[in-house]
């Protein structure tokens, strides 16, 4: 990939990666961080950008913290019975909110809830949103 993307792309990409990176977890096989990274961006991860790079890295290595967290703002809901899509969007929205602090809020919804609309169900969005609404505060940036 020659051309630098912008961090909604980024924020996307890093999104369909942890979807991989999730499908293979609940497959039982090898999870490769390096290799799913190169394979999704055809080129190598010492070249990918730095902001994708660490947020996966988080994501990956706080994922059960992070899962923790969110939990009881799911009310009804046990977080291994949502859709992977919405596993990885949260998962990414907590580890921008948690590890890159400079990530405001409203920014940090309005993302997951573009992506909620491109790749989950209908209403899924508006789960997203009320989920992280609910539990993005300054308890979790502790």
């Amino acid at each position: 990939m020659t051309q630098a993307l912008t961090r909604n792309k980024l924020q996307e990409k890093a999104m369909q990666i942890l979807y991989s990176y999730l499908l293979l977890e609940q497959l039982g096989k090898s999870k490769d961080i390096v290799s799913l990274v190169e394979e999704s961006l055809d080129q190598q991860f010492d070249d990918v950008d730095v902001f994708l790079k660490l947020t996966l890295v988080k994501a990956i290595k706080y994922k059960d913290e992070l899962i923790e967290y969110v939990t009881p703002y799911l009310r009804r809901w046990k977080f291994s019975r949502l859709n992977l899509t919405i596993q990885a969007i949260l998962i990414l929205s907590l580890t921008h909110y948690k590890y890159f602090l400079e990530m405001e809020k409203p920014i940090i919804i309005d993302v997951a809830v573009k992506l909620a609309k491109k790749y989950g169900d209908l209403d899924d969005y508006k789960f997203v949103n009320g989920i992280l609404d609910n539990c993005l505060n300054d308890n979790l940036r502790k």
